[in-house]
């Protein structure tokens, strides 16, 4: 039977991690797997940050009828980006949204617009073209924010596993025809394996819809004295082809429940794992029921 399954980025990334994760998450429903060994206080708040802060940035330099657009594009060639981003976006959210946040959250989200800023200013320097007329060339490096894409994998007669997600920014170099993504950790840098499973599968996609394999740049919220993690077009490449298609079939696999998964037997995961206890026996019941 040829069928066509459907799976986002963020499973894709717990499944990368432990497939049995990944088969509580898709059959039993446990929304909370992707949350099993990762290190992080929380208090910057990844989501907010990038869906209140960053995404009005990229959303206002992607667009020239925003009434920020002309603003950011001096700012670039100005040097004086994090001063507008901090006045024009940051503030703002801070004292509509203040009572719903600590002091020490509310300056731990100042240190990320610090480390976002500072490290998406070391790529914008290397665009002459818009260093030189940011007015002109601003709409052609900024693309918008969290734009859904859509590619598949085909597994023959048995079907095809179609990935969808929503990447955190993107941004493109015409004077050497590269991109850089763009991917916001509201967590600490503690594995880099976790991070990067998911930002690769968003490359994957971006490669699939544009003929161009991104570099891809992490950074993590909640250390804001952390240097980014940065991945070349080649690294990152190397990457998806060595890693990707076993990590596909997999997911497909367990799906469909065409295989039982292999069963992963890392230490350090397990032992904070809250459903280590039951594992085998959860699985072994997602497989019997679904083949029943």
């Amino acid at each position: 039977m040829n069928r066509k399954c459907f799976v986002n980025v963020s499973d894709l990334a717990i499944c990368q991690r432990c497939p049995g994760l990944f088969a509580q998450k898709i059959h039993n429903g446990k929304k909370s797997a992707w949350t099993v060994g990762i290190n992080g206080n929380g208090e910057k708040y990844g989501s907010i940050f990038h869906k209140n802060i960053a995404r009005k940035f990229y959303e206002a330099a992607s667009h020239s009828e925003n009434p920020l657009h002309v603003k950011i594009a001096y700012s670039i060639s100005s040097g004086n980006l994090e001063d507008v981003v901090r006045k024009n976006i940051f503030m703002p959210f801070v004292a509509e949204n203040s009572q719903n946040f600590s002091s020490g959250q509310l300056i731990a989200m100042a240190e990320a617009v610090n480390v976002w800023v500072k490290a998406m200013s070391n790529y914008l320097i290397n665009i002459p073209s818009l260093m030189n007329d940011p007015v002109r060339n601003m709409l052609t490096v900024f693309k918008t924010p969290e734009q859904k894409l859509r590619s598949y994998c085909d597994f023959g007669d048995y079907g095809r596993l179609v990935v969808v997600g929503c990447y955190d920014a993107l941004m493109f170099n015409p004077d050497r025809a590269e991109a850089r993504l763009i991917e916001f950790k509201g967590y600490s840098k503690s594995d880099i394996t976790v991070p990067l499973s998911q930002s690769l599968i968003y490359a994957w996609l971006i490669e699939r819809n544009t003929g161009i394999t991104p570099s891809v740049e992490i950074i993590y919220l909640d250390d804001a004295d952390k240097v980014p993690d940065v991945f070349s077009p080649k690294s990152v490449s190397v990457m998806i082809n060595s890693g990707l298609p076993e990590l596909f079939h997999t997911a497909f696999d367990i799906i469909t429940l065409r295989s039982f998964p292999k069963i992963l037997h890392d230490k350090k995961l397990c032992s904070v794992c809250k459903y280590n206890k039951h594992c085998k026996t959860d699985i072994n019941k997602i497989f019997m029921n679904g083949r029943s």
